[in-house]
């Protein structure tokens, strides 16, 4: 599989790998927009547990087998990013989110 390589050359490589540009104009990187993702998903998850006791989120998540932000193709990311741009954005500038994003996002 390609992301267990020797010293984990190809998945560095597509790390910084720009993906796409956001719609605030920046270029984003793979693990930029997989690091975004995550903290949503970390919110959501938080917020539907505390607010509504509810976990189906959650649990589909799990029961599907999902195998992460971080091992998705650049066009399968940049289709999930842009389902999901707006409400991260809103979350963001709320100062919502849960977790930190990572230090390479131009957000940050």
């Amino acid at each position: 599989m390609a992301n267990e390589l020797k010293n984990n050359e190809f998945k560095c490589e597509e790390d910084s790998t720009v993906v796409g540009t956001d719609s605030q104009g920046h270029a984003l990187t793979h693990y930029v927009i997989a690091e975004r993702l995550v903290a949503l998903d970390c919110t959501y998850i938080i917020e539907d547990g505390h607010q509504y006791r509810d976990v189906e989120y959650l649990a589909d998540k799990l029961s599907n087998g999902w195998r992460g932000y971080h091992r998705m193709s650049p066009g399968e990311l940049w289709a999930e990013y842009k389902e999901h741009e707006e409400a991260f954005l809103e979350y963001h500038e709320k100062g919502l989110l849960i977790c930190g994003l990572s230090e390479s996002d131009p957000l940050v």
